[in-house]
């Protein structure tokens, strides 16, 4: 494989894997590095604060015991689902390229795999995105049902990838304590979510278990429908592996 010479689909796989690549990476490191976290947890005094003042409300301050992991896994779990969502970008790059025979597109910017909230705004959005491609890489693209309620493996990603980048850091159940050495006093910071985006860490029963005690307490809370982080991060990393590897027939 040379640059300058024309690219075959192995060549134009390889050039999208490796973000993929990047991410399985990424997530041994985070599994490795929270791991030894595991069964760590953390006694803290809970209290209700008034949302105007900030200050604690009452004196009946009960005392919960919550997981406890390392603050730069959150960030680093959002950089593996960026890797994700480029590495589909990065194949619509090259499907595009496949269609106009290395020219390229006339708007690059607009490029992107397109995943939509719904059916409707996918095909009212997905035209320019794809411009430039082939009709059956439009057409397998189509198929792949890239929309919540099509493909949420698809919508998942996109969706975290936007959460992470443009409003919050992922939330792990409805209560997690992080630990890090530029925190003030060394930590731990409690970080409390309404609605979660991941049920927890590691999905042991354990980690369900301190979760119910705190909702119970807090008498506030819902129950969480979405999976675990790290097994979620598993799925959603070798989903696109297999995704962008089916897309190799439409890369020649």
């Amino acid at each position: 494989m040379f640059m300058g010479m024309p690219l075959n689909a192995l060549s134009r796989l390889c050039l999208i894997r490796v973000k993929v690549e990047r991410a399985k990476k990424q997530l041994g490191d985070l599994e490795r590095e929270l791991i030894e976290f595991r069964d760590s947890e953390y006694t803290v005094v809970g209290a209700e604060f008034d949302p105007k003042t900030g200050k604690p409300i009452g004196t009946n301050h009960p005392l919960y015991i919550l997981p406890l992991i390392p603050f730069d896994a959150i960030p680093a779990s959002g950089d593996i689902v960026h890797n994700l969502r480029s590495a589909l970008d990065h194949l619509a790059y090259q499907l595009v390229l496949v269609g106009t025979n290395d020219a390229g597109p006339t708007h690059p910017r607009r490029i992107q795999f397109p995943i939509a909230e719904d059916f409707v705004t996918y095909e009212a959005r997905k035209a320019g995105q794809v411009e430039g491609m082939r009709d059956d890489a439009k057409l397998a693209i189509d198929a792949a049902k890239p929309y919540k309620g099509g493909n949420e493996d698809l919508w998942r990603i996109h969706e975290l990838n936007n959460i992470d980048k443009h409003r919050s850091l992922f939330t792990v159940a409805h209560d997690h304590l992080f630990l890090a050495d530029w925190l003030p006093g060394g930590g731990p910071y409690w970080y409390k979510a309404k609605e979660p985006n991941f049920a927890g860490v590691f999905d042991n029963d354990a980690e369900k278990d301190i979760q119910a005690e705190v909702d119970k307490a807090v008498s506030k809370t819902e129950v969480v429908q979405s999976s675990a982080l790290l097994p979620t991060l598993h799925h959603l990393v070798y989903f696109v592996d297999g995704f962008v590897r089916s897309f190799k027939p439409i890369l020649e």
